[in-house]
C-alpha cells in the first residue's frame, strides 16, 4: 500500500486502482491504522455530525465571545438571505454563515472540529454542509467529500507544518480552503485529478496569507477568512469542475507556500506584531483587553455575569 509521500502518487494510485481520493484514502487508513473500513467510516461519520451541530450551534447564537471581539454575525448573515439587498445566492450565503458560526464557537471555547487546525476549522464544514443542504446531496456522499479533504491535509502536512505561527494564515486556513475545495469535487463525482486541481487552484489563490491576530486571539481577522474562505473553495471546486487545471502541480504548490513561509517575517507569523494586529485600532483594543482590573471591575465583572 502507498504511503501517499506525494499528491502524483496519489493521483498514480487512484488512476493504476481506477478508484476515488475517498476510496483511497480509506485504503490508506485502513492499511496503517489496522482498522476496518466501517470502524473508520463511523468515525469519520461522528467527525461530520460535530461539525454539522458546531454549525448549528453557532447559527443560533448571538453570544458574545469572552474578549467580546466576535459573536453574532453568523446569524446576522443567515438572517440577511432573505432581504432584498442581498446579491448572493442562498448557498453562498450559508457558506459565509457556516464559516463563521464554527469560528464564532471556537472562539466562545465551545466544541469544534480542527480542520486542519482550530484557526482554519470553518472552511470545510462550510462548503461541504452548505452544499449537501442546498444541492440535496446525500449524507454519504458529504462524507466522502470530508474522507478525500482530510488525505488533502495529511499530504500536505508531510511537506509543510499546518500552523499559523509557523507559515503564516497561509497554512491554516489557506490549506483548510484546499481541503474544502478538493471535497466539494469529490461530493460532486469528480475526478481525482479534479479534486486535486482544485485543491491546488485555492491554495494557491491564498499563498502568502499573515497570522496576523489581534491582541493574539484567535478571533480578528480569523472568524471572517473563515467566513470567505468556504466560498473561495466552491469557486476554485466549481472551476475545477469545468475543466480547469493548474498549471503549477499540487506538489509544487505545497513547495512553494512551505518556501513562502520560510520567508515570512515572525511578526507576520501569529505574534501580533504586524499586519492588522498593529493598526490603531487593534492596539487600543490589546491595551485595554490586557489591562491589569481593579478589584471593583473584577467584582463589577461577577455582578454581571
Amino acid at each position: 500500500m502507498s504511503n501517499f509521500n506525494s499528491f502524483q502518487e496519489l493521483l498514480d494510485f487512484c488512476r493504476t486502482n481506477h478508484c476515488s481520493v475517498s476510496e483511497a484514502a480509506l485504503r490508506y487508513e485502513e492499511a496503517y491504522s489496522g482498522r476496518n473500513q466501517e470502524d473508520i467510516l463511523n468515525g469519520m461519520r461522528t467527525i461530520l455530525q460535530q461539525m454539522r451541530d458546531t454549525v448549528a450551534s453557532g447559527i443560533d447564537s448571538d453570544e458574545p465571545s469572552m474578549s467580546g471581539l466576535t459573536g453574532g454575525d453568523a446569524k446576522r448573515v443567515m438572517a440577511f438571505m432573505e432581504q432584498p439587498g442581498c446579491f448572493l445566492s442562498p448557498i453562498e450565503m450559508k457558506m459565509i454563515a457556516f464559516g463563521l458560526a464554527t469560528l464564532e464557537e471556537n472562539s466562545r471555547m465551545k466544541r469544534i472540529v480542527a480542520c486542519p487546525t482550530a484557526g482554519g476549522s470553518g472552511s470545510v464544514p462550510a462548503a461541504l454542509i452548505a452544499v449537501e443542504q442546498e444541492k440535496g446531496v446525500e449524507p454519504e456522499q458529504t462524507l466522502k467529500g470530508l474522507i478525500a479533504g482530510g488525505l488533502i491535509g495529511e499530504i500536505t502536512a508531510r511537506r509543510m507544518f499546518l500552523s499559523g505561527s509557523a507559515a503564516g494564515c497561509q497554512a491554516e486556513v489557506g490549506v483548510a480552503s484546499g481541503m474544502a475545495a478538493g471535497g466539494l469535487v469529490e461530493m460532486m463525482g469528480g475526478t481525482a485529478e479534479q479534486v486535486i486541481n482544485a485543491a491546488a487552484i485555492s491554495m494557491q489563490n491564498l499563498m502568502g496569507l499573515v497570522c496576523d491576530p489581534v491582541a493574539g486571539l484567535v478571533e480578528v481577522p480569523c472568524v471572517v477568512r473563515n467566513g470567505l474562505s468556504g466560498v473561495q473553495a466552491a469557486a476554485s471546486a466549481t472551476m475545477a469542475l469545468a475543466g480547469v487545471k493548474s498549471f503549477i502541480p499540487m506538489d509544487e504548490v505545497v513547495e512553494a507556500m512551505a518556501a513562502v513561509g520560510k520567508l515570512m517575517h515572525p511578526s507576520l507569523k501569529e505574534t501580533a506584531e504586524g499586519g492588522l494586529a498593529q493598526t490603531k485600532a487593534a492596539k487600543a483594543f490589546t491595551e485595554r483587553f490586557k489591562a491589569p482590573k481593579t478589584v471593583s471591575e473584577i467584582v463589577a465583572d461577577a455582578t454581571n455575569e
